[in-house]
């Protein structure tokens, strides 16, 4: 079943020495829910400096895939205690990330609910910090 939905998502990077930053984007999406996974999807915006990709989480269980295509190509894998190494593709150069996934939180049904997924993030063999991603999804209807 597939539900059209307004997502809240919010973005903290926090890094050594550096006050976190936090960004917040409101957007309608899509919810799919199918047996053995959920799934959502948007498009980015300027607002996250990813305008032009289509970003897509899907819940496998104790797994959260991340999924970007367009402007950003890239795949993160997240398992709790579990590292991920991915390529990030920005179009004019590429870095391999390094994720090790700390927590991830999942309450979404046809309802909403909330999906939340924290990493740390090696980049290019040099430590960078942390990343939280809390996804706030209500629901707006279903086709």
């Amino acid at each position: 079943m597939e539900y059209a939905v307004l997502l809240t998502i919010t973005s903290i990077q926090r890094y050594e020495n550096e006050e976190p930053e936090t960004t917040q984007l409101v957007t309608p999406g899509l919810m799919r829910l199918e047996e053995g996974y959920m799934e959502l999807s948007y498009e980015e915006t300027e607002l996250t400096g990813l305008q032009g990709t289509r970003t897509d989480f899907r819940v496998e269980g104790e797994r959260v895939i991340l999924r970007r295509s367009g402007g950003v190509d890239s795949k993160m894998t997240f398992v709790v205690g579990q590292e991920d190494l991915s390529l990030y593709d920005m179009g004019f150069g590429a870095l391999m990330i390094n994720l090790r996934t700390e927590s991830i939180r999942c309450d979404l049904s046809e309802k909403g609910g909330t999906l939340t997924v924290s990493y740390s993030i090696v980049i290019e063999e040099e430590a960078n910090g942390t990343i939280t991603y809390e996804i706030r999804v209500q629901p707006m209807g279903s086709y």
